[in-house]
């Protein structure tokens, strides 16, 4: 390290993505420090303990843990593989419809099976379409940029309701349907959700990101926790350092931002750190939605309901109708959820995607909302509420509270073909040695997602610290 500065790097935020960067940056070697607000990393990848009863927080599963997957190879490369172990659920997924039950299965074929029983008609394009995600790599990824998921589904599928039925998976688990969402991105949640999805890491998954700052640790890295980060100083057009509370400043080579892209630009450099194309960009990117999180705990007698798989409710295949519903509310009207029951059948998640509102109307309506929507689940998990012990909810404004998620995104911006690797708001940025990682560099979305990405911003670094050397 440079006597000129404090630490070689500082990473503001110990998400898995700033973590992973870490990891990566200390194990070359480099003198590094995380600083994160909150008492225990992970961000929303962390877990909890309420009313007896532990519960994750957001992230219910992982995926991406094939063998050349992005979970599976950050912890090949740091070395921890064999201190986390993982079960796997089977089926990761069941996708109930008012006619059909799919289910997604470990065995790619088999989940195919199941399409082609259901849209028989579509069975040889099912076929080639699944081969076309499993296979799809390089410059034939990077053409589907520009286009929606939508524009796929119709080269391949005439059935409307087989195209809800992917349209609903995108929903779920990035906020935008198919007609909306960057065809790059909806490929990446196929591969990961379909094709290498539900996995689970032995205690809870709390113990990933534990796992990772243990390892940052062993490296020689330093964090700070509960502490938040005041300022981000730049000199020069060059990121210098970082202020903490009491106006302690830390002088670093690199400042590496892990948080809300509004924060780290609009909060944490303040006016006249950007140049005006950020600032002009910053002003029209829209923000994801947000979610409603209700964590239930029972006396264990919940009956016909499958346990630890994720249930996706659709309650119609109108997913216009559907997305409109849940980008603008009501929130109580929204009709669509997702479940998980965990196998001792004494917790329960719930999970929908909603607008942020404000937090006036949390305030007001969260109580309500965990009965209405205890009520939508009784749809597949009869007589629940007569079986409940505990009730709580995680609202936008919680979300927001937990993370500075800006209008508490659950997945940073929105995956847009628009909004897609923009110059800028990548993991490079306009001012010398500050970069982004995680889900707010219009890169990548998910925990397999911000996992690659911390691993590539770390890499960005070292090059560049070669380069100066």
């Amino acid at each position: 390290m440079s006597n000129k500065y404090d630490y070689d790097a500082v990473i503001i935020g110990a998400g898995i993505s700033g973590l992973v960067c870490g990891c990566y940056l200390a194990k070359a070697g480099m003198k590094v420090l995380i600083v994160e607000k909150n008492a225990k990393p992970g961000g929303y990848c962390t877990s909890f303990t309420r009313g007896g009863f532990h519960f994750d927080a957001c992230v219910q599963s992982l995926s991406s843990l094939r063998d050349d997957g992005n979970i599976r190879t950050a912890l090949k490369e740091l070395e921890i593989e064999s201190r986390l172990g993982f079960k796997r659920y089977d089926p990761s997924d069941i996708i109930v419809t008012p006619d059909l039950k799919i289910h997604l299965w470990n065995d790619l074929d088999k989940t195919i099976q199941e399409f082609q029983h259901y849209f028989p008609k579509e069975a040889n394009r099912t076929n080639e379409f699944f081969s076309y995600l499993k296979n799809i790599e390089g410059i034939s990824f990077s053409a589907l940029r520009s286009i929606t998921f939508q524009d796929l589904l119709d080269k391949y599928f005439t059935d409307n309701n087989l195209k809800s039925i992917f349209s609903f998976l995108l929903l779920s688990n990035s906020g935008l349907p198919a007609n909306k969402i960057s065809a790059f991105a909806g490929a990446v949640v196929c591969k990961d959700f379909i094709l290498d999805g539900g996995y689970y890491p032995d205690g809870s998954i709390q113990s990933f990101p534990d796992i990772l700052m243990e390892r940052f640790i062993e490296y020689g890295g330093e964090i700070l926790l509960p502490c938040r980060v005041q300022r981000i100083s730049v000199e020069n057009n060059k990121a210098v350092g970082i202020t903490l509370k009491k106006e302690k400043y830390l002088s670093s080579e690199f400042v590496i931002s892990g948080c809300d892209a509004t924060q780290t630009f609009l909060s944490l450099l303040g006016p006249g750190s950007m140049d005006d194309e950020t600032t002009s960009l910053l002003s029209k990117m829209t923000t994801s939605l947000s979610s409603f999180i209700l964590y239930l705990g029972t006396d264990g007698r919940i009956t016909d309901v499958p346990l630890d798989s994720l249930v996706l409710f659709l309650p119609h295949y109108d997913i216009d109708a559907l997305y409109h519903l849940t980008a603008n509310g009501p929130v109580d009207q929204i009709d669509w959820f997702t479940v998980r029951v965990s196998s001792g059948k004494k917790r329960v998640l719930m999970h929908v995607n909603v607008p942020f509102q404000s937090d006036v109307y949390w305030n007001e309506n969260k109580k309500r909302l965990i009965d209405v929507f205890i009520s939508k689940m009784e749809t597949i998990i009869p007589e629940l509420s007569s079986h409940i012990l505990f009730k709580d909810a995680a609202t936008p404004k919680t979300l927001q509270k937990w993370t500075l998620n800006h209008r508490g995104a659950a997945f940073g911006w929105d995956w847009t073909p628009a909004q897609f690797a923009l110059k800028g708001l990548s993991q490079i940025t306009s001012i010398r040695n500050l970069y982004l990682t995680g889900h707010w560099t219009t890169l990548a979305q998910g925990v397999s997602g911000v996992t690659y990405l911390g691993r590539r911003t770390a890499k960005f670094i070292l090059n560049r610290k070669d380069s100066l050397s």
